[in-house]
């Protein structure tokens, strides 16, 4: 199905490329090829040649620091519409971390020649990738204030809070396992955590769905910690 889909097409619902017209994305579009990742299958591996980066078409990929014994580090999720990989490839070093599907995925690959050349033609892209590496760095900070300066209940109810939602109603973009590592906490303490908001009537937890009864009450517990 896939090798029937227009990549143009699928940048151009990109906010990345949102500042380009038919023409330029089409000429751009024949400078990237489109990759199937099956779930578990890797984009990039620590350590491999950081000469591109990706715009997640369909599916789902999470950023994982490898550590020793298996213990690795959720560093960040990334969905439909969000790109990953360009710090490293911006930086000419090789990537630093694992990049693997969380399901079966559709990514765009953006080879560094290609990328550079649509940056000295269009400011809007350059200021929109500055904006999203700042935007990183910012997640990356708050991630490490969380984990050093917050308890558990702190780090998962700052974590609830961030989570797009439709209403009251947000959802886990993965396990709870995973959520555990990105919060730096252990899958038992998480477990125990959300227990705990479900009893105080804070939250309703359904699968990977949360439903947030009061963000007013949510934001007050944050502060109690």
């Amino acid at each position: 199905m896939y090798e029937t889909l227009d990549i143009g097409d699928l940048l151009k619902h990109t906010p990345l490329f949102a500042d380009f017209d038919a023409e330029d994305l089409a000429a751009f579009s024949r400078e990237c090829r489109h990759v199937r990742i099956a779930r578990h299958d890797f984009a990039f591996r620590q350590g491999d040649c950081a000469d591109g980066f990706y715009v997640v078409a369909v599916g789902a990929i999470k950023l994982v620091l490898p550590g020793a014994h298996g213990h690795n580090k959720v560093i960040e999720f990334f969905g439909p519409g969000q790109y990953f990989g360009e710090p490293f490839m911006f930086l000419n070093r090789p990537y630093a971390a694992d990049a693997q599907a969380l399901e079966d995925s559709l990514l765009i690959w953006i080879g560094k020649p290609a990328i550079d050349a649509a940056l000295d033609i269009h400011p809007h892209l350059a200021r929109q990738m500055l904006a999203g590496l700042s935007t990183r760095l910012h997640t990356l900070m708050c991630d490490i204030e969380s984990v050093n300066l917050q308890s558990a209940s702190q780090r998962l109810i700052g974590y609830l809070l961030t989570l797009p939602r439709k209403l009251d109603r947000a959802r886990f973009p993965c396990s709870k396992t995973l959520v555990a590592s990105k919060l730096g906490l252990a899958p038992a303490t998480l477990s125990r955590v959300l227990r705990q908001l479900i009893s105080d009537g804070l939250i309703l937890v359904e699968g990977r769905d949360v439903v947030i009864h009061s963000t007013a009450a949510l934001q007050r517990q944050l502060l109690v910690g």
